[in-house]
């Protein structure tokens, strides 16, 4: 009995990692006193191709790395007018990093992408 159970929630644990069909990543950069900005973004891991569906932010625009480190680039949406070109946005099977691009006399910003699957 112990090991259905214990086979039953391995499959639901792994049939919700793999068939999710939504993913958030999350980035943030804030200045720190008479120091270069700080980026944060933990990164996120796609095994699917992935649609841009919504942008939640408080910055003017965002950028997008990818790589086992963010280094190399894919593309960068700047200011409010250019952000709803983000949506639809392909991503492919690869690790992403975000970043917010700060508004002008902004000392910390915040970006939020909500992937779907394609």
């Amino acid at each position: 009995m112990k090991n259905f159970l214990l086979s039953f929630l391995l499959l639901l644990v792994f049939t919700d990692v793999f068939g999710q069909k939504t993913l958030t990543i999350t980035g943030k950069q804030f200045k720190q006193k008479d120091r270069d900005a700080v980026l944060e973004c933990e990164g996120l891991k796609i095994s699917h191709t992935m649609l841009i569906d919504s942008v939640l932010c408080d910055c003017d625009g965002f950028w997008i790395m990818k790589g086992k480190k963010g280094d190399k680039p894919v593309t960068a949406f700047w200011t409010e007018r250019f952000l709803p070109r983000a949506k639809n946005y392909e991503l492919k099977p690869e690790t992403y990093f975000i970043y917010p691009n700060l508004k002008q006399d902004s000392d910390s910003a915040f970006v939020i992408i909500q992937l779907k699957r394609k």
